[in-house]
C-alpha cells in the first residue's frame, strides 16, 4: 500500500504503523522487530536476485513502499545490513551490495599479531593452507591465455633480482593472480587480507634475508617450479609447491618479530 510522504515523514503516524505491521509479522506470536524482518527480506532479494558486490539496491523510499513500512524502519534495516558488511551504505546515495571488507579483518588480525606476536606463525600455517589450495584449484582451471599472465608476473618477480621495492610488490602480484585464478572468491578475498596484514613483515623478513647473504635464487626456483606445476595442470605439485613458498617464507617472517634474523 502506497503511502503518502507525509505519513512517512510523520513520527506518530510512522510509529503507530510500524506497531501494527510488528504485530502481522511477528513470528509465531513473538514481536520480532519490524528492521530484523526488513533487512531478512533485504538479504534474501540480495541472495535470490544473484546481486553484485557494487550494485546499487532500491532507494529507502522504494523499499519502504513496498514492504509498507515507514522510511525509519528501512533505515535500520539497512544500518544492520551495513554492520554486517552485506551492503555499503552511502551518504546521500543509495545503498550498494558489499563484499568482503579487507582492511577490517585486517585490522583484527594486525591487532592480534601486535598483543600476541606468536601468532603470525598461526597465520602463516592458515595461509599455506589457502595458498596450498589455490594452487590446486588454479591448476585445475588456468587457460592457455592465465598461463601466459603467470609466466610473465614469474619472470617480472625473477627480474627484480635485489631489488625489494620492485620485488615485493611484483611477489604479491603473482600470488593475488593465482588467488584471483583459482576461482574461488573467500579465497581470494582472505589471501588478500592476509598479504595486506602481513606486508610488514614480508618486507622487514626480505630485508634481513638479503643482508645475511641469503640470494632469492632459491625462492625463484620455488616460484618458476610453482607456475610451471598450473601450467601442467598438475593440482598436486602445484600445491606442494606454494607450501613450500609460505612455510619458507614464514620460517623468516616469523623470525623478525622474536629475533631480528632468519632462522
Amino acid at each position: 500500500m502506497a503511502r503518502s510522504g507525509a505519513e512517512v515523514d510523520d513520527p506518530t503516524a510512522t510509529a503507530s504503523e510500524d506497531d501494527r505491521l510488528t504485530r502481522r509479522l511477528s513470528d509465531h506470536g513473538r514481536r520480532v522487530p519490524l528492521g530484523v524482518q526488513v533487512a531478512e527480506r533485504i538479504r534474501a532479494d540480495i541472495s535470490k536476485g544473484g546481486l553484485q558486490p557494487g550494485e546499487e539496491l532500491p532507494s529507502e523510499a522504494e523499499y519502504g513502499e513496498r514492504f509498507e513500512v515507514s522510511q525509519r524502519v528501512v533505515r535500520d534495516a539497512l544500518r544492520t545490513l551495513n554492520n554486517e558488511g552485506i551492503i555499503s551504505t552511502r551518504q546521500g546515495k543509495r545503498a550498494v551490495v558489499g563484499s568482503l571488507r579487507p582492511a577490517a579483518m585486517s585490522n583484527y588480525i594486525r591487532f592480534l599479531v601486535d598483543t600476541d606476536p606468536s601468532a603470525i606463525d598461526e597465520l602463516m600455517d592458515f595461509r599455506a593452507l589457502l595458498e596450498g589450495h589455490a594452487a590446486r584449484l588454479a591448476a585445475e582451471r588456468v587457460t592457455d591465455d592465465d598461463v601466459a599472465r603467470l609466466r610473465q608476473a614469474v619472470a617480472e618477480v625473477v627480474r627484480t633480482g635485489d631489488d625489494l621495492e620492485a620485488r615485493v610488490p611484483a611477489d604479491l602480484r603473482l600470488h593475488e593472480l593465482i588467488a584471483q585464478l583459482s576461482g574461488n572468491r573467500l579465497i581470494d578475498s582472505m589471501l588478500e587480507v592476509l598479504a595486506e596484514t602481513l606486508a610488514e613483515e614480508r618486507r622487514r623478513g626480505a630485508e634481513i634475508f638479503q643482508s645475511a647473504g641469503i640470494g632469492h635464487e632459491q625462492t625463484n626456483d620455488q616460484h618458476l617450479a610453482l607456475v610451471e606445476a598450473i601450467a601442467a595442470r598438475d593440482g598436486d605439485a602445484a600445491e606442494r609447491c606454494a607450501v613450500e613458498i609460505v612455510k619458507r617464507a614464514g620460517s623468516y617472517w616469523s623470525s623478525t618479530t622474536f629475533h631480528g634474523q632468519p632462522r
